[in-house]
């Protein structure tokens, strides 16, 4: 990272900095056995250190797109933890039929959209992040927030085999299809959502 003296420089490293240290945790919490649930939180609590890091970019540079990339990363955190938290949830019901197969699929949108991977909307913000990083000239904080994001592959994989999503039907079905649908059309169409970030950050 860039050394200054200035208030703003020290805010932007200590975004970074903190960024990273979340980032780590969230990973090795979602490492250790336990229930598809909390490992699902802790892959969200990792990309929420990543939201950090783009605000971190943000400071030190604020030309590039660190604005928009916490809009983007912050908006699909968001979006990926509630369909997560919507497939895991109430795990007794609906364990036959569309309702299952229903919260399966949202449940692995979820865990890629977290873990940064396509064809979701996350992958485009996890870019975007590592973009505003090296555009403030952070190679050191993109190289260790890349590795993190490779090291957290291996546990959220693990976690999405030993899931059990529950049933979803009615509003809870509906809410989770239509995150779904933004979360695979921003994926496939990342235009849409920078359209988006760039109108939450003002910018552009």
């Amino acid at each position: 990272m860039n050394e200054s003296s200035s208030p703003t420089s020290a805010i932007a490293v200590a975004a970074a900095v903190i960024g990273i240290v979340i980032a780590l945790y969230g990973t090795l919490r979602a490492s250790r056995p336990q229930t598809p649930s909390r490992a699902l939180a802790g892959i969200a609590l990792a990309a929420a250190g990543y939201l950090l890091l783009a605000v971190g970019a943000a400071f030190q540079f604020p030309q590039g797109d660190g604005l928009r990339a916490t809009a983007f990363q912050g908006g699909t955190v968001l979006l990926a933890a509630a369909l997560g938290a919507l497939s895991l949830g109430r795990s007794g019901e609906g364990t036959s039929g569309s309702g299952r197969g229903l919260a399966t699929v949202a449940l692995f949108a979820a865990w890629l959209c977290l873990l940064g991977l396509p064809p979701t909307a996350g992958f485009h913000a996890r870019l975007l992040v590592y973009r505003a990083l090296l555009q403030a000239g952070w190679s050191g904080a993109f190289t260790v927030a890349l590795a993190i994001s490779v090291a957290g592959l291996v546990p959220a994989f693990s976690a999405i085999a030993l899931g059990s999503p529950g049933g979803l039907r009615g509003g809870r079905a509906a809410l989770a299809l239509a995150l779904l649908a933004v979360l695979l059309l921003v994926g496939l169409y990342p235009g849409f959502g920078l359209t988006a970030a760039d109108f939450l950050a003002g910018s552009r």
